[in-house]
């Protein structure tokens, strides 16, 4: 079977000769490397340029103002492969992560769609605890049949049958893209663990909570998630604001903030704290920005959340158009 690596990239400067090395070193090379290009500014598509010069496999396009999702559709529309392994700008696989992640296909022909591991490349404390925090754990059970786009392969005919990547989203179309995929009931997803790419966490509290937050309003648009939950922990952080403002002229209610902050300590940062303690020890540090990270990140994706859900009921057309797409999941 023939692999195609697909990826979309914009302005990747320096990373994308990074990222090429690590593709072009792997031990299961692939056949073929399709690169779309959202319209870069930088010096990505002179470093592109150079590398297809010497290197047949890399196949450029240049698509200026497309998202993800429509890049990765074009991308994989070119491809030659019958398996399609998809990466993104800014992640470093190692060197045997193509060996794995299509190992699964050789092995059960059933194996409609694989997701790899990732692993966070940090700099500084807090992309360190943000990266402990953030990477998907494709292994347990609430990730058990999804796959996300930056590290995962699937066959190119079930990208046909599922109808490609949903372009009408900004976030959350490697998602809706996995749900449509395991509709089909005659195709398997599993998980390689031993396929290892590493990837970036943003870099500041601002940026993970812009991210979150996308991630959120796009889940909301597709109904991935229950706004019962969202409105739950909403409800907690309005009630801690309001209490903590109307304590200046009624001091007794600093009594009931200490309540709802207790809550919101034992539900969401206590966990987060035993589960960094795990894979990194007793950090001193961690009671700083675990804390923090941890109640943005969960605030950040409600309030997102709860954004994309009002978009998906009184309009945009996200309602209708999910409904056409998970049509195109034929069983």
């Amino acid at each position: 079977m023939k692999v195609s690596v697909v990826l979309t990239v914009l302005n990747e400067g320096p990373g994308m000769a990074e990222l090429l090395d690590a593709l072009l070193a792997q031990t299961t090379p692939p056949d073929e490397i399709v690169v779309v290009d959202g319209g870069s500014r930088d010096d990505t598509l002179n470093l592109l340029t150079a590398y297809a010069a010497k290197e047949p496999r890399l196949k450029i396009h240049i698509e200026p103002g497309v998202n993800i999702a429509r890049g990765r559709n074009l991308a994989i529309a070119r491809a030659q492969g019958e398996i399609i392994a998809v990466t993104d700008g800014g992640c470093n696989p190692e060197t045997t992560w193509l060996e794995a992640l299509v190992a699964p296909f050789h092995d059960d022909p059933a194996v409609g769609a694989v997701g790899g591991r990732f692993i966070p490349i940090t700099h500084g404390r807090f992309e360190h605890y943000s990266g402990l925090m953030s990477v998907p754990d494709l292994g347990g059970e609430s990730q058990r049949g999804m796959f996300y786009g930056r590290s995962s392969a699937f066959r190119k005919r079930l990208w046909e049958r599922v109808g490609g990547y949903p372009e009408w989203l900004y976030t959350a179309e490697d998602t809706l893209f996995a749900i449509g995929a395991g509709r089909l009931t005659d195709y398997k997803i599993v998980y390689a663990p031993d396929s290892l790419l590493h990837w970036r966490p943003r870099p500041t509290l601002r940026k993970m909570a812009k991210m979150f937050y996308l991630y959120g309003r796009g889940n909301g648009r597709i109904q991935h998630g229950d706004l019962r939950g969202c409105v739950y922990w909403l409800r907690y952080y309005l009630a801690l604001a309001l209490t903590l403002a109307l304590a200046l002229v009624q001091p007794w209610l600093v009594v009931i903030s200490a309540a709802v902050g207790w809550h919101l300590y034992r539900t969401i940062v206590k966990p987060n704290l035993q589960s960094v303690a795990t894979t990194d020890g007793q950090s001193p540090d961690r009671m700083i920005y675990v804390p923090v990270i941890a109640l943005v990140r969960n605030l950040a994706t409600n309030l997102g959340f709860l954004r994309g859900w009002i978009e998906h009921k009184r309009g945009g057309g996200f309602k209708e158009r999910l409904e056409d797409y998970l049509k195109g999941s034929r069983a």
